[in-house]
C-alpha cells in the first residue's frame, strides 16, 4: 500500500487524511506548511501535485480546500473489526519504536482512523498529563508524524525513551509541558534538543475500568 509513494508523500498524504477525518474539510496549503514546520508553501504545492498526479487526492480546481479523498485507495481489505495496531511497551535503547521487541500485544483501531499506516498504541505510565484527560494505564492510539503543531499531545523520544506531553519548539528550544501542576515543564535548549525526537501524534484514547 502507497509502495509508489516517497516516505515525505507518504507523511503529506497521511496528515491530509487525518485532518479531514478530524474537521470534515481538507487542510489549506498554509495548514499543511505550519505543521511541517516548512519555510515556503512551494514544497508542500508540489507533494500535493505528485499526489494529484498519482492518484492519491483529488483536486477540482487547484485549491487545496478544493482536494478530496479517492475512497477506493484507503480500503484496508480488512473487516472493520480485524484493524488492529501494535501495543508498545517501554521502548527499547537503540530500536525503533515499533521494533517487534518493543511490542506487547494488539488492540483495535477506532473506524474514523482505519487505513491510515503506521498506528500504534502506547500505554500512559503515571499521572503527568491528567488535567488533560489522560490518565495512568490508559492506552493514547498515536500517528506517527515527525512534525506537530505548538502544543499538540504528543508522543516525544528523549533519547530512547518515550513520553507523552504537550509540544513546544522555538528556536532552539524545546519545551515539553506537562497537563499536571504538580510536575515542572520539561525545557532543552541548543545542543540537547538533538536527543529530543517526536515519535508522533496522539489521536485517541482507550481506557479500561
Amino acid at each position: 500500500m502507497h509502495g509508489d509513494l516517497t516516505a515525505r508523500q507518504k507523511q503529506f498524504l497521511d496528515f491530509i487524511r487525518t485532518f479531514m477525518l478530524d474537521n470534515g474539510y481538507p487542510p489549506s496549503i498554509r495548514e499543511i506548511q505550519r505543521s511541517f514546520g516548512l519555510k515556503s508553501t512551494k514544497g508542500v504545492k508540489g507533494h500535493i501535485d505528485r499526489l494529484v498526479e498519482k492518484g492519491y487526492l483529488n483536486r477540482k480546481d487547484g485549491s487545496a480546500r478544493a482536494l478530496s479523498l479517492p475512497g477506493q485507495r484507503f480500503s484496508s481489505g480488512r473487516r472493520t473489526t480485524d484493524f488492529q495496531a501494535p501495543v508498545i511497551g517501554r521502548v527499547a535503547a537503540g530500536l525503533p519504536i515499533l521494533a517487534e521487541e518493543n511490542e506487547e500485544g494488539r488492540m483495535p483501531v477506532p473506524e474514523r482512523f482505519q487505513g491510515l499506516d503506521g498506528l500504534f498504541w502506547l500505554e500512559v505510565h503515571g499521572d503527568s498529563m491528567i488535567d488533560a484527560g489522560i490518565l495512568n494505564g490508559d492506552f493514547v492510539l498515536v500517528r506517527p508524524v515527525p512534525f506537530v503543531e505548538e502544543g499538540t499531545v504528543a508522543v516525544v523520544l528523549i533519547d530512547d525513551e518515550a513520553t507523552v506531553k504537550k509540544f513546544y519548539h522555538r528556536g532552539d528550544t524545546i519545551r515539553l509541558v506537562p497537563a499536571n501542576e504538580q510536575y515542572k515543564t520539561m525545557e532543552f535548549h541548543g545542543p540537547a534538543c538533538a536527543s529530543i525526537r517526536v515519535a508522533g501524534k496522539v489521536i485517541a484514547l482507550s481506557r479500561y475500568f
